[in-house]
């Protein structure tokens, strides 16, 4: 592996470690613990539930610490180093990852470190899992899946986020933001231990890989010490899918689904056209702002406040497929009045009949967000990724100084975009 040269990404000092494979350096000084951060990209697809089942096996056990009590025991042995998986998207990616914490060596007493040794035991985490007869344990596979059938069975009891979710799916038939980051319970019912170990071997060896590393970092070696993360990474990396373009509203849709409980939960989807690297882009995360981002946002204060229509109301606009969607928690007889209402809010701000401190505040909330990101080595690394992976300019401070120019006019002009699509309502089956 050959490194190559540097460039700076959101404090990220970027080098090429092989096709596909990259590492990410940021040092700052500020901090008592370092972060790590490996992070492996695949598309959004069918496949999705199964490579969520990668991390969580490794975590399992390692070739030197067989089980889950002596990676903890090690965990503990290493100044009580921090490890864990998680999955994530962006856009039309899927984002699994290990990530790890631990404290700088500066910190700890007299001579001792602590960087080295953590680097080698996630390197055997990744690289040598505990595996039986060249894969993973029955037990640890079954064990596993049935943790991710609950989790995935447990979106369902967030009334609000499984909504959001069928508006999605329903909205995007055809098209990759449809999956959700944890994938199907269906897709797990033919996942052996045979079938995981592939996955992972296939993840390790060429789905695109990012270190990231955040911490004091004062060896001038550091990058030299991070390299065996690499280790199982061959020359030649996955090709993911092309970026799926952003399609514009057809004929608005109606749909309605039912489920035992009391509160219902409204959800519109948007079409805007607009996206990462469009000269509107931050003028509509303005509008959608205005619109129900915040708490001093319009479907807040009237359509909540004022006129007493639901439970709670939001706006997300998201960037990668140009969507904007608004989620409401409503009595199921006052759907219709509150879709009317959300239309007409919706409606005052395409005219730019909103007050120039809704604009304002708007302005200060966004700023105020992207501030704290800032502030997080954690989500410094995560902005960084996701800017990669869905062709966003990667600095925060430009991403600030662009929210800042916005104009009045064209949030004006960005809203007018917004296109109804679908109107989603899921509700008590009382209500039928």
């Amino acid at each position: 592996m050959t490194r190559a040269n540097s460039s700076q990404w959101s404090g990220f000092e970027t080098s090429e470690i092989a096709p596909g494979a990259s590492l990410h350096i940021r040092k700052e000084a500020r901090r008592k613990t370092s972060r790590l951060r490996i992070s492996w990209v695949h598309d959004m697809g069918p496949q999705a539930a199964r490579n969520c089942l990668v991390p969580a096996c490794l975590l399992r056990g390692s070739r030197s610490f067989p089980s889950l009590r002596e990676i903890s025991r090690r965990s503990e042995e290493l100044w009580g180093l921090g490890i864990g998986g998680s999955v994530d998207r962006a856009g039309q990616r899927q984002i699994v990852t290990i990530n790890a914490e631990f404290p700088e060596d500066s910190r700890l007493p007299g001579t001792e470190q602590v960087l080295a040794e953590a680097v080698e035991f996630i390197c055997e985490v990744i690289l040598q899992p505990h595996l039986v007869d060249g894969q993973f344990a029955e037990e640890t596979v079954s064990s596993e899946m049935s943790q991710h059938r609950r989790s995935i069975e447990g979106r369902f009891d967030d009334k609000r986020s499984w909504a959001m979710q069928r508006c999605i799916e329903e909205t995007c038939q055809n098209e990759p933001w449809r999956f959700h980051e944890y994938g199907s319970i269906e897709s797990l019912e033919h996942v052996t231990p045979e079938s995981v170990t592939a996955d992972w071997q296939q993840t390790i060896e060429s789905a695109p890989m990012y270190v990231h590393f955040s911490g004091e970092a004062r060896s001038d070696s550091l990058a030299e010490v991070l390299l065996p993360l690499f280790g199982g990474h061959g020359q030649e990396a996955a090709t993911l899918a092309d970026r799926y373009p952003r399609k514009g509203a057809g004929e608005v849709r109606k749909l309605e689904e039912h489920f035992q409980g009391q509160q219902a939960n409204l959800v519109i989807s948007f079409r805007t056209s607009t996206g990462h690297g469009d000269p509107l882009h931050e003028s509509m995360m303005i509008a959608s702002g205005v619109i129900g981002g915040f708490p001093h946002s319009r479907l807040f204060t009237q359509v909540r406040e004022k006129q007493s229509l639901c439970y709670s109301v939001n706006s997300l606009f998201d960037g990668s497929s140009g969507l904007m969607l608004v989620n409401a928690g409503i009595d199921g007889d006052t759907a219709i009045q509150t879709q009317e209402s959300i239309l007409e809010q919706i409606d005052v701000v395409k005219r730019g009949e909103f007050s120039d401190d809704e604009f304002q505040m708007t302005l200060d909330a966004w700023d105020s967000r992207l501030s704290m990101t800032q502030d997080s080595p954690s989500s410094l690394a995560e902005f960084d990724l996701v800017s990669r992976l869905v062709g966003r300019d990667p600095t925060i401070e430009g991403l600030r100084e662009r929210v800042a120019r916005v104009t009045r006019e064209s949030v004006i002009e960005a809203a007018k975009r917004i296109d109804t699509d679908l109107i989603y309502l899921l509700s008590p089956e009382e209500a039928q």
